[in-house]
């Protein structure tokens, strides 16, 4: 479905948001179906204005809070309208789940209980599409990821999560918030020393780190571009991981797809 479509039914799914608290499965459906049509929360009229409606559905927070799906089709609607809302909501959302993501929360029964009570998981893809976080925050969240990752037992949506934070080219945010590029040097050993055949997830998220915007500020260096490229060539890595290392490439859509978690509204290109 074309936007004019998604958002003529998020528009509806408005007027009708009370009917959401009649049930847990209301809202649930709720959640997801308003979600879906209003991703990536711009690019049409109006969608700032939509966009200060369903922020006061933050503050009002989950009605049903006992059932985990609940809480996925929470945490993916604000992850598909993350696009569209402001830093400082950014940041409040944030708040919202980082004491989940620390890798301190490993340490307390009680925080892993309610992490996975309130799908981690999905807290991970939330964090990773707010990119307006100031870039010490970013970095934060960057660092407690390679530390969990560390672990076999870690979620692979985290290799995701840690490409697209430290993603030399944001798919929607600030470049001005792109973590700085000798903090991506001190990290790719890291994933450089990982076996990408095995860990086509590792691999992704180095591309996005080293993608080449053409901006030599957010650019790693050439040596470090080319180990990244020998090891992506050396893993038999899709031939399109290494153009996007090794030239300024614009995605196609199934990149995009891959970039931004989901498909985007057919007609709808972000630049």
């Amino acid at each position: 479905w074309e936007v004019p479509v998604l958002r003529a039914l998020f528009d509806q799914f408005m007027e009708s948001k009370k009917n959401r608290k009649h049930s847990s499965a209301h809202e649930r459906v709720w959640f997801n179906l308003a979600g879906y049509s209003l991703r990536p929360g711009f690019g049409y009229p109006a969608d700032d204005w939509r966009i200060e409606q369903i922020w006061k559905l933050h503050q009002q927070g989950l009605q049903f809070d006992k059932e985990t799906q609940g809480w996925i089709d929470w945490w993916t609607f604000w992850r598909r309208a993350a696009g569209g809302l402001n830093a400082q909501q950014q940041l409040s959302l944030y708040k919202d789940i980082s004491k989940f993501i620390n890798p301190s929360a490993l340490t307390s029964r009680k925080l892993q209980a309610e992490a996975k009570q309130k799908s981690y998981e999905d807290m991970v893809k939330l964090v990773a599409a707010l990119e307006q976080l100031p870039i010490n925050v970013k970095a934060q969240v960057t660092q407690w990821l390679l530390k969990r990752l560390q672990k076999p037992t870690e979620t692979k949506t985290c290799w995701w999560a840690l490409g697209r934070i430290a993603s030399r080219a944001p798919f929607n945010g600030s470049v001005h918030n792109v973590i700085l590029k000798e903090d991506i040097q001190n990290w790719l050993p890291q994933l450089l020393k990982l076996d990408w055949k095995k860990n086509q997830q590792a691999a992704f998220a180095a591309v996005l780190m080293t993608r080449m915007s053409g901006d030599r500020d957010r650019d790693i260096d050439d040596d470090w571009r080319k180990k990244v490229i020998n090891k992506l060539s050396a893993s038999k890595a899709p031939a399109s991981w290494v153009e996007m290392v090794e030239t300024i490439k614009e995605l196609n859509e199934s990149e995009t797809k891959r970039v931004f978690g989901e498909g985007l509204p057919p007609g709808l290109k972000l630049i």
